[in-house]
């Protein structure tokens, strides 16, 4: 019963994080549901896949859907026609795009120089504003927390480093390094400090909870697509060299899809 609850809390928590506003929400909707890969709906049958979304959209009755339509089409997001008695629908290039600024997506290729970087700085006290904003730009490319002051990617951030550090002034106070593949931090290896500064673990038994949940069939096709993408955008994707052995994103992936097609 805990179990159940802790899932529709994710569900919950998921669906509020990715649709950020009910347009947005139910442009992604609508791409879930096959109609971005050139599938039609009708405008009974959208309506009534749509209530299999109520838990997650619970505010958008018949009428305020029928205005979200109507938004949608008037910023060229999603295009209908009538054909005969039925209306198809489907989602525009444009619409497309947008989706694309809000959605992850999962990276099939992940090439890989063969080293981790170090990023370590010493940004004075004088300098809290830019050390703090460092701090976040550092999250924002896809770095991890080591230790104080220290931290790692899998990715050259050279370039990305030293734009910051021009634009505010603070050239001499950040320092990158790098280890090749077979490096070690301590006792640990590259792949183990990986596991640990991403929280590897933890994203992990999300995957492992949400391939259980696709053999059981407990939740709908949509609740399952919200859960999974909340997930990825957790994950840091990092290249497939260093995942470990147990890692469950991949075979996530697959059941994603087949549910995409559903």
């Amino acid at each position: 019963m805990r179990k159940n609850q802790s899932i529709k809390n994710n569900i919950a928590e998921a669906t509020n994080g990715l649709a950020k506003t009910a347009v947005n929400g139910l442009l992604w909707w609508l791409y879930l549901v096959g109609a971005s890969i050139g599938k039609s709906r009708t405008s009974r049958g959208v309506y009534e896949m749509f209530r299999e979304a109520d838990e997650a959209l619970r505010d958008c009755n018949y009428e305020h859907f029928q205005q979200l339509l109507h938004q949608l089409q008037k910023q060229h997001l999603i295009a209908k026609r009538r054909k005969r008695t039925e209306v198809e629908l489907s989602i525009t290039k444009l619409g497309r795009e947008r989706l694309s600024e809000f959605l992850p997506t999962y990276k099939k290729t992940r090439p890989w120089d063969g080293y981790v970087y170090i990023i370590s700085y010493d940004i004075p006290e004088s300098s809290k504003t830019v050390r703090d904003q460092f701090r976040q730009y550092l999250v924002k490319i896809g770095c991890a927390k080591l230790q104080a002051s220290v931290w790692m990617t899998p990715h050259a951030p050279q370039d990305l480093v030293n734009d910051f550090a021009t634009k505010h002034h603070v050239e001499g106070a950040i320092l990158v390094s790098k280890l090749d593949k077979y490096g070690m931090i301590g006792d640990e290896t590259l792949s183990e400090v990986m596991v640990r500064i991403y929280c590897l673990d933890d994203i992990n038994k999300q995957y492992e909870d949400f391939l259980l949940i696709g053999k059981q069939k407990s939740i709908s096709v949509f609740q399952s697509v919200v859960l999974y993408e909340s997930i990825l955008r957790d994950d840091p994707q990092l290249p497939f060299e260093l995942l470990p052995s147990w890692w469950m994103g991949e075979d996530a992936h697959h059941i994603y899809q087949f549910f995409l097609v559903k």
